[in-house]
């Protein structure tokens, strides 16, 4: 018969260890920890038919054009008393908006605020920009027509909805 060894075998746990020590901090590395901004935007809400019953007066349907050569802000359905019915205009400060500062935004903010003066009701935001327009121009129109620091933080238009062209 053979005699077993009682002598038990020694286990190298450097290796393992090692690899351990090195694919930790690897895959700590490795996982990305994304922090994203988000502008919240939501569609007109859609109510039942008594909703209707509340206001008397006909809907503005506002909306904010964003083109290189100003902003325009106009009603479809509602009146707004600026030239002629069409609107009112605010031009770029530099002339031509090639940057995201050209815009007059505390012009805007000051507009939207008399027309909420006179459509108090009025929550909704249609922004129609120019494809030409860049992405952070939008997002300094859309915060200039949330809402008025001027009048104590008014809240102005929070419901927004951006109408196709932008990049």
């Amino acid at each position: 018969m053979e005699r077993r060894d009682s002598e038990s075998a020694n286990l190298d746990l450097v290796p393992i260890m090692n690899l351990v020590s090195i694919l930790i901090p690897f895959l700590l590395l490795g996982a990305s920890f994304v922090e994203l901004a988000v502008v919240d935007t939501t569609l007109p809400a859609i109510c039942a038919s008594n909703c209707g019953d509340e206001i008397d007066e006909p809907r503005l349907n506002l909306s904010v054009a964003v083109t290189k050569t100003g902003l325009y802000v106009h009603g479809t359905e509602g009146v707004l008393e600026e030239e002629e019915e069409q609107g009112f205009f605010i031009p770029c400060t530099t002339g031509n908006c090639v940057a995201d500062d050209s815009y007059d935004y505390t012009e805007l903010t000051r507009v939207l605020a008399l027309v909420k003066d006179e459509h108090p009701y009025t929550e909704d935001l249609i922004l129609v920009p120019d494809g030409r327009v860049p992405y952070n121009s939008l997002i300094g129109v859309m915060d200039a027509s949330r809402d008025d620091p001027r009048n104590g933080g008014q809240r102005l238009f929070p419901y927004q909805t951006v109408a196709g062209g932008a990049k």
